[in-house]
């Protein structure tokens, strides 16, 4: 581990060993959060991020009112996601645009350093903008990508043409993309972004987390995008092969 991997995936790595080194068997209840945040000394939402992980990779299951117990206690197979390109991440069914609404300069708190494996206050750009089709207008999306601040000047070409934000920055800078990582989840419009898509606050909608990381391995762009519902079709195609070691 480099001294920028966030806490919670070191966290995720003891736990893990913990759990593959036998010293629990299937159906075991796992520590509670608040007796992992005393032993590590973290928040719980760090303890939360980790659980998660492992919750992921198949080893735990948590629910609310029996608690975490392990499921696992050797590494799944994994399932690998295909995909012909990267810009297969963006399956907006004809061409889009963005809208920018704002542009700031912030220092990272918890939850956007651990999206970018960077120390809290690490130095960013971000810019909120609203997503539609060309064609005919259509509010798609409610967009947050956020940027290392060295890579700030590519706000200068959001909206000039129809070219994702990340494969701007990737021909400005001449950045080599490695891999991006992509989470999917569902949350409840809230105002101010329901306004500016037009919906109603609570409208149900998919949230779209995509990370792009450069040949280093840094993470060089997160962007954070809500889809109200019957507004984004998402498909991914997977086989079951082994993972590598």
């Amino acid at each position: 581990m480099t001294e920028n991997t966030p806490l919670y995936r070191t966290i995720a790595d003891t736990l893990r060993r913990e759990i593959l080194s036998g010293g629990y068997v299937v159906g075991d209840p796992f520590p509670k959060e608040f007796d992992l945040c005393d032993r590590f000394s973290v928040s719980r939402h760090t303890i939360r991020s980790a659980l998660s992980r492992l919750e992921q990779e198949g080893l735990l299951k948590r629910n609310k009112a029996t608690g975490t117990v392990i499921r696992s206690t050797e590494p799944s197979a994994a399932f690998i996601q295909k995909l012909a390109s990267v810009d297969d991440l963006l399956q907006y069914p004809v061409e889009t645009r963005l809208d920018p609404k704002s542009l700031d300069d912030i220092k990272a708190d918890e939850a956007v350093a651990e999206w970018f494996e960077a120390p809290v206050g690490t130095p960013l750009s971000c810019i909120r903008s609203v997503r539609s089709r060309i064609d005919d207008g259509m509010l798609l999306c409610w967009s947050e990508v956020y940027v290392r601040r060295k890579y700030a000047g590519v706000f200068d070409e959001v909206g000039k043409d129809t070219r994702p934000l990340y494969r701007i920055v990737q021909q400005l800078y001449e950045i080599e993309i490695s891999r991006v990582e992509v989470e999917l989840g569902s949350v409840l419009m809230m105002n101010p972004e329901a306004g500016f898509l037009m919906v109603e606050e609570g409208t149900p909608a998919l949230r779209v987390l995509r990370r792009y990381y450069e040949r280093d391995g840094s993470v060089f762009e997160t962007s954070v995008s809500l889809h109200p519902q019957d507004r984004f079709n998402y498909k991914l195609t997977f086989s079951n092969e082994p993972a590598d070691d």
